[in-house]
């Protein structure tokens, strides 16, 4: 890609960015110091991802990744496609602020050259990936369509009626799930994605919700802490529903808003499902009780853990979790037994002192000032966009 090509992606980028944090603000997490950590994480991903992510792309190309994971329950979706970019963007920002006052001319020439690799690999496979053949979900208009006729034709097949009290059930099953997740996670929705909103005609639309990397007891364990003495019935599970009159709208971060926010009324169809045998099987409506239960029992154990870690133990496991993260590639290729998934001595060296003491980066500042310009002024093009130009 020519430099003027990646410099729009790049403005894409900090738009999408801007957005994101516009919906969401910064983050924050009453057990995790979490700007902190993901900070860590970032800068290990600036040292260490390009090195990774190389060797995955000698082994297969961004085009026929993207469709092995036009797929139910892969675990290469619109949120890791997402983390390609921002984790590395992010800090490469941060290194380009704090060490060469904000001038992108001074980063190494090495390092210019390993973030256009990432970026044309990345849109490579994004565009391949989403139906529209744009690079985000913000681009493809807060739609994350992308599945397979065939895993969509499985779908549609599968859905079966349901009545205001299966999917209250439902619902609340799914919120225990989501607590749970997203703890094991750190604080963070790694594991959780949605898609659609897909057309089914009769004003009816389909919204799925996947959840990957789950602790059943089975296999390896996904992070140092997964382990739990409560275990869910598998590893994998997908929740389809069809709605009829509400409006869906997702992000690139995985999230999805339905309108009405309280649309239990509106659901008609529900289907569930899990891997199983190298295909996709049915789960049981009334089977998400177990999934809950489990994954309440387990929520509970990891708050225990994680309540005793002191400050430096909370960013270190953050920090692995987001890292440990890019497994989802490796794994596509199996060399992830061959991969440190160790934080770096550079990073914890030159940047875990820092974070011990403060909870963000001094790059933050950059980052609050142009979100409230772009606020302010939503139709100005911007010069010098949040995650800089390449020079």
């Amino acid at each position: 890609m020519e430099t003027s090509k990646i410099n729009e992606q790049i403005a894409h980028l900090s738009r999408v960015f801007a957005d994101i944090i516009l919906e969401r603000g910064f983050l924050d997490s009453k057990i995790f110091p979490v700007n902190a950590y993901i900070c860590v994480a970032f800068y290990q991903t600036y040292e260490k991802l390009y090195e990774v992510m190389s060797r995955v792309w000698k082994m297969i190309t961004p085009e026929e990744l993207a469709r092995r994971s036009k797929r139910l329950l892969s675990p290469i979706n619109a949120l890791s496609i997402t983390y390609l970019w921002l984790y590395y963007s992010l800090a490469r920002m941060g290194v380009i602020y704090n060490k060469y006052g904000g001038n992108p001319s001074m980063e190494p020439a090495e390092k210019r050259e390993q973030w256009r690799f990432m970026l044309e690999h990345w849109y490579r496979l994004a565009t391949n990936y989403f139906d529209s053949g744009k690079p985000t979900v913000a681009s493809s208009g807060k739609k994350n369509i992308a599945l397979s006729e065939e895993s969509l034709k499985w779908i549609k097949d599968h859905l079966q009626p349901v009545g205001i009290d299966q999917t209250v059930r439902a619902r609340r099953a799914i919120g225990s799930i989501d607590l749970y997740a997203f703890l094991e996670e750190c604080d963070a929705r790694a594991k959780i994605v949605n898609h659609g909103p897909y057309p089914l005609g009769n004003e009816e639309i389909l919204v799925i919700s996947e959840y990957i990397n789950l602790y059943d007891g089975r296999g390896r364990l996904w992070l140092p802490w997964s382990a739990t003495e409560a275990k869910l019935p598998t590893s994998t599970l997908g929740i389809a529903m069809a709605i009829r009159g509400a409006r869906a709208t997702f992000n690139d971060i995985g999230t999805m808003s339905i309108e009405p926010a309280d649309y239990s009324k509106l659901v008609t169809k529900m289907v569930a499902y899990t891997e199983k045998g190298g295909g996709i099987a049915e789960v049981p409506l009334e089977d998400l009780q177990a999934y809950a239960e489990a994954a309440d029992r387990a929520h509970m154990e990891l708050y225990m853990k994680f309540s005793q870690m002191d400050r430096k133990d909370l960013i270190l496991a953050g920090a692995t979790a987001y890292w440990r993260g890019f497994a989802r590639y490796t794994d596509q290729v199996g060399i992830t037994e061959e991969v440190d998934w160790n934080l770096s001595k550079n990073v914890l060296e030159e940047y875990l002192p820092y974070f011990l003491k403060n909870d963000e980066d001094p790059a933050f500042s950059r980052i609050k000032k142009k979100i409230i310009k772009m606020k302010a002024l939503p139709f100005l093009k911007e010069k010098d966009p949040i995650l800089y130009y390449l020079p």
